[in-house]
């Protein structure tokens, strides 16, 4: 089953969305759309994989993406 995960544009970067979706290409599917204030993700787990686990794992690394790229362009 697909999990629809919504990242707010004020928080998270769109680019930080994209790199996790490459990120996790071989234990998901993941379709991303976008409106002015949010960018959406529907993640479907791969075969065999915990749908639960893979859409957190996704989650923390559209995260960790968003800060390393927030800290990259303060410097």
């Amino acid at each position: 089953m697909a999990e629809r995960v919504a990242f707010d544009r004020s928080l998270y970067l769109s680019e930080a969305v994209e790199a996790a979706v490459a990120a996790y290409a071989e234990h998901a599917t993941i379709e991303v759309t976008s409106t002015d204030d949010t960018v959406v993700a529907v993640v479907s787990a791969a075969d065999g994989i915990d749908p639960e686990l893979v859409t957190h794992s996704f989650c923390n690394h559209v995260l960790h993406e968003t800060i390393q790229r927030r800290h990259r362009d303060a410097d």
